[in-house]
């Protein structure tokens, strides 16, 4: 496994892990959820079952999450787009023979469903984990980001605040990352302009606490993506130690599926 550090035409810089098997012939691109990083457990899953099938895989922390470098990077959603068109960009240049595929992980199937409705882009199959379809209406429903709260008159005052949201980590928030998600509905996006060159897959657990699966099946159904759900299982689908490694095996049947 190698590490590899991009710069954004912002200057920003962008933390990357990755390995590509010699005459790989796809990439998988993985986007990390809220409070996470680029070495999350999703992301260890991916690089275990799909690099021994000769597909890549490139990990990178998204802006104000995981290494120093990504931290300076401000969270905006624009700026989350930003980000993976670089990734992209990268994998083409490097890979130029390879299918760019991509793993979006709860905050991160977020991005990513906004990044193909909205942006340019080289991939054509998409897996969704516990997808935060509804993401705008996650943050909107948090204690701390409701209008009147304490914290958000510490926003006003400071410029920022401090949130988790279900993650391991703290995440630096602004106001205008709060008005970006007003612009950036994933359903409406879907509505007008559903990216109907990518085949989609996604899985959710059946009782997940924080993106209800009521929520992603809607999305599927709305869409006509296959999603599998896994019984008992919350946000990290981890209750029973196999389904992680289950997981990331629906996610390779995606990416060499021959159809």
């Amino acid at each position: 496994m190698m590490e590899v550090l991009l710069k954004k035409a912002s200057g920003a810089e962008i933390p990357c892990i990755a390995e590509f098997p010699e005459g790989c012939s796809r990439a998988v691109i993985v986007i990390h959820g809220f409070c996470s990083s680029k070495e999350s457990s999703n992301a260890v899953n991916l690089f275990q079952q799909l690099i021994p099938r000769g597909i890549g895989v490139i990990a990178y922390d998204q802006p104000g999450h995981g290494s120093a470098e990504a931290r300076e990077d401000e969270l905006r959603v624009p700026n989350c787009l930003d980000s993976l068109a670089r990734v992209e960009q990268y994998v083409r240049e490097t890979l130029p023979a390879a299918e760019v595929c991509y793993f979006g992980s709860s905050f991160g199937a977020y991005i990513l469903g906004s990044y193909l409705a909205t942006r340019p882009h080289a991939g054509r199959r998409a897996f969704l984990r516990c997808a935060a379809v509804n993401f705008p209406e996650l943050i909107q429903k948090h204690p701390h980001a409701r209008p009147g709260s304490a914290k958000r008159a510490e926003l006003a005052a400071k410029g920022y605040i401090d949130l988790t949201l279900g993650g391991t980590d703290v995440i630096r928030i602004t106001e205008g990352f709060l008005e970006d998600l007003e612009d950036y509905d994933l359903f409406r996006l879907f509505e007008e302009k559903k990216p109907a060159d990518v085949k989609f897959a996604m899985a959710h657990g059946a009782a997940d606490p924080t993106v209800p699966v009521e929520e992603a099946e809607k999305f599927a159904a709305q869409f006509g993506y296959p999603i599998t759900v896994f019984p008992g299982e919350g946000h990290t689908i981890s209750e029973d130690p196999e389904n992680p490694v289950r997981v990331a095996a629906l996610a390779a049947e995606l990416f060499t599926w021959e159809g």
